[in-house]
């Protein structure tokens, strides 16, 4: 993957804030040197699914948090890197919130990213990116809900390679934070990650 700084830019501050709460600034600092490069390794070392994929930025958020978690070799608790992320997101709520998903804009947006991607992966791509996220509509047991199904995420695929599935959880559970800043209810059953 293209990697891309100012995710990590964006984020790093909270994540260090949080990491000197619960263990001390040296060891935050130590902590935070180490994953800035280990970030962009993470990165550039991920499967190609293309540089203008309208979803990359989903697996470039999730490796900012993988990277502080690889860099303490896996000793900062999985509870922590729940916090940062967490924190982080919640950081940025007034963005976030601009998004209403109970107006009839706000579902248009939701669903108007979802078919970016959908016009953007095409047959074509599919073969050049094998391991990019795969996305439907199929099925609708909400009613009057934005509605979209995942069938293949690259997030999950990779998190077995660098074995660090124990975060995928924590991952996935951001998307009901990330939807509730947006004014809504996430209803999901299964996640790839959990096998579903």
């Amino acid at each position: 993957m293209k990697y891309k700084g100012i995710y990590f830019r964006l984020f790093s501050g909270t994540m260090q804030k949080v990491l000197t709460e619960k263990y001390g600034a040296a060891y935050a600092s130590s902590i935070m040197t180490k994953s800035k490069p280990l970030y962009r390794q993470l990165v550039e070392d991920a499967d190609a699914i293309g540089d203008n994929n309208p979803m990359a930025y989903n697996q470039l958020f999730a490796l900012i948090f993988i990277a502080p978690y690889l860099a303490s070799d896996k000793r900062i608790s999985p509870a922590i890197i729940q916090d940062m992320m967490r924190r982080s997101l919640v950081r940025y709520k007034w963005f976030f919130g601009l998004n209403n998903l109970n107006t009839r804009l706000g579902k248009a947006a939701n669903k108007s990213v979802i078919m970016r991607y959908l016009r953007w992966y095409t047959k074509e791509r599919e073969v050049l990116y094998p391991t990019s996220f795969k996305v439907d509509f199929i099925g609708k047991p909400y009613p009057n809900a934005c509605y979209y199904r995942i069938t293949r995420c690259p997030i999950a695929l990779y998190s077995k390679k660098l074995d660090v599935q124990e975060l995928m959880p924590l991952l996935c559970e951001l998307d009901s934070l990330m939807i509730s800043l947006q004014h809504g209810i996430l209803h999901r059953q299964h996640t790839i990650a959990n096998g579903g």
